[in-house]
């Protein structure tokens, strides 16, 4: 029988093991529901067929499910096939134009395997609809919709996808002995060793819908998330997928516009790489640029990066990932969250209504990182909160966005029973040094600024949220500035390990106190990296100051009045141990402080919001930029208007509410022109 274990060091710490223990325990069949009686838009698809090729295709099939023939050509719409089965046979390669026909179910796939040359082809291969409207796929008991492999060029437009289990209730896979019959994907994007020439480039992925994706059939038992790892090989159903296998070359140059992906029992996006961590192209993903998409209830994270460098995600929008309203959901997810990174920006995003035991953040910033840059995006009633820097980062950054009552996971609360027994509380902020060992390292030099963050009690009903705000003293420069804290009870700073390993502290701490020695007659524990009990101290100077926390100018709605230094001042708001070199009182006098729109969060003190300050680059960033996309300095704020001066929060005051559908408008083109090159 599982214990439950207090939300403390000794939960954290054999988290792993107690997730392990989890697997006999009921699950709760509750689904989650958000704070404040929100309720998320559905997406809303279209039926059109949008895109124009500019192409020159030396044959285009045209394939008619209902008025078809299989002992057609192909090569017109009068002589169009019945089936998929058929175009397999004639074998499409570059030059070749697969169209559809419109509001019609086509059941099978398609796939493109091993077609690079050893000359790269200017020839593209287009996948798309004809006719009146988008063409179904139906990919029921096949790996994927459309399965491309070691093959550059690909365009697929103009499409609905599912693929929701297999033929029957006892069988996943039509073809016998399926090599690829482990997981289900709409879109499968794979570079491998199976090819000399496994570099695959130049892909758009635009105006396609995807929705139902399982693996499965069905499931007696809710398979809702109680293991801590990603448990990739349990069997899924994914959206896009790109990932380098092996010795595979790469992926680069991936355009996904407009793509809508909903239901699926895993992750809506995810693009992984298989190379080194630095940044370097061998086996890494590269240049991919994901803007207009959304997706809806996915039961893993909404998407997510690894290894993939020198990207954007904009105009997005993902909703309720780690849903699990079908029992074959993974039931856990961020909306986003990346590992290994290099130079990728996020922009112009809402991240709302994440879900899940652990993790669970808007977009959250895993390990490994660097330039990394999350802003003007909004974040509310995610569960597991708003910003989350983990270890070995570097110069990564949250800034000039809104949160809106995010980290309200609570295992203690009485109302959200729903979570099960194990898991852990969620943080409204947390920058710790989290990594595969339990001694925290780093991040380092982080930039967290202008942000309008939000937690009130009357926007978290009916739950309490643990109000988590933590730093851990791992890190080794940090810019905490310009930040409104609009929290309506007092921060917590959650649990502390302080242990002795090797002769040296082995801490992953926020309380700003270090591990001392070992403690007398301590025993060692295999559970926490082989370290013993140690005595504790409080940080002195020279530790303070590798930490470089820089942290000022932030304004809090709990400003202690009568504070006469930099930690009284805080003392209401923060835990013990913090401190605002110049911390701010005061209202910024919102539009609507209980509200669930960053519109709502206006502010029109103009005296107050404009008292904000430059950010400093911190003396250990060795880099010439700080940040790496545009610099510290911030033209426009959330809404794009101009800043003038230095403000305090995300908005200038008075702002003018610029609907972020006008700047998707404006930025809304379709992402081919590096298909030519």
């Amino acid at each position: 029988m599982l214990c439950c274990l207090p939300l403390s060091l000794q939960a954290q710490v054999q988290l792993e093991s107690a997730m392990k223990d989890a697997a006999s325990a009921p699950i709760y069949d509750d689904i989650p529901v958000a704070p404040n009686g929100f309720v998320f838009e559905k997406p809303v698809t279209n039926n059109e067929i949008k895109y124009q090729s500019k192409e020159k295709f030396k044959r285009t099939i045209y394939v008619d499910a209902e008025k078809g023939k299989d002992k057609n050509n192909g090569l017109s719409e009068g002589k169009a096939i019945k089936s998929l089965a058929k175009l397999a046979k004639m074998n499409p390669t570059f030059g070749d134009q697969i169209l559809l026909k419109g509001k019609q179910t086509h059941q099978g796939t398609i796939e493109l395997i091993n077609l690079n040359k050893a000359g790269k082809s200017k020839k593209k291969i287009h996948i798309g609809s004809y006719g009146s409207g988008k063409a179904t796929i139906d990919f029921k008991g096949y790996p994927a919709g459309i399965w491309v492999q070691n093959t550059s060029n690909v365009i697929i437009t103009d499409l609905k996808m599912t693929g929701d289990g297999g033929p029957d209730k006892n069988t996943l896979m039509i073809r016998k002995n399926e090599k690829n019959g482990q997981q289900r994907y709409a879109i499968r994007i794979q570079s491998d060793n199976t090819h000399p020439n496994s570099l695959m480039e130049n892909f758009l992925i635009y105006n396609v819908d995807i929705f139902d994706v399982f693996l499965l059939n069905d499931a007696e038992q809710s398979r809702a998330c109680r293991q801590w790892n990603m448990n990739d090989n349990a069997g899924w159903g994914w959206g896009i997928f790109g990932q380098v296998l092996k010795k595979g070359q790469g992926i680069s140059n991936v355009a996904v516009q407009h793509v809508t992906v909903s239901n699926v029992s895993q992750m809506g996006l995810r693009f992984k790489g298989a190379g080194k961590i630095d940044g370097s192209a061998p086996r890494n993903v590269s240049d991919v640029r994901i803007e207009h998409c959304t997706v809806y209830q996915s039961g893993g994270p909404g998407m997510q990066f690894n290894r993939c460098n020198d990207s954007h995600l904009k105009y997005s929008r993902i909703t309720e990932s780690g849903n699990r309203n079908d029992k074959r959901k993974w039931g856990r997810g961020s909306g986003m969250w990346t590992w290994g990174l290099q130079n990728f920006l996020f922009e112009y995003n809402t991240f709302e209504g994440a879900q899940g035991i652990a993790d669970c953040c808007g977009a959250h910033i895993d390990f490994n990182c660097k330039n990394v840059v999350i802003q003007k995006c909004l974040s509310r009633y995610n569960a597991g909160g708003f910003i989350e820097v983990l270890g070995l980062n570097y110069n990564c950054s949250y800034r000039y966005n809104v949160s809106i009552n995010d980290g309200w996971r609570n295992l203690k609360d009485p109302a959200q029973k729903f979570w099960g027994k194990v898991g852990t509380p969620g943080c409204i902020v947390t920058v710790n040094g989290h990594n595969h060992d339990k001694q925290y390292k780093g991040p380092y030099q982080t930039y967290i600024y202008n942000n309008t963050i939000i937690n009130t009690i009357e926007g978290n009903k009916p739950y309490q949220n643990p109000n988590v705000f933590n730093i851990s003293t791992s890190n080794e420069g940090l810019v905490m500035m310009n930040n409104i804290l609009w929290m309506e009870e007092k921060a917590n700073n959650g649990w502390s390990m302080h242990r002795w390993k090797d002769g040296a502290a082995y801490d992953a701490a926020f309380d700003f106190k270090v591990s001392d020695g070992p403690r007398k007659n301590g025993k060692i524990s295999k559970g926490m990296g082989q370290s013993y009990p140690a005595t504790v101290r409080r940080m002195n100077e020279a530790e303070l100051a590798k930490m470089e926390l820089i942290m000022r100018g932030n304004l809090y709605r709990l400003y202690n009045e009568n504070g006469t230094d930099k930690y009284s001042k805080v003392s209401n708001a923060l835990a013990e141990g913090y401190w605002d070199e110049n911390a701010h009182g005061g209202s910024p006098e919102f539009v609507n402080e209980n509200g669930s729109e960053a519109a709502d969060f206006v502010p029109q003190n103009k005296v107050l919001i404009s008292s904000g300050e430059a950010i400093p680059k911190l003396k250990s960033d060795k880099t010439s930029y700080g940040i790496y996309f545009d610099g510290l300095e911030m033209k426009t704020d959330f809404f794009g208007n101009p800043i003038k001066g230095n403000i305090i929060g995300a908005i200038v005051p008075n702002a003018k509410i610029r609907d972020w559908t006008k700047v998707y408008e404006q930025n809304d083109q379709v992402d081919d022109k590096k298909m030519s090159k």
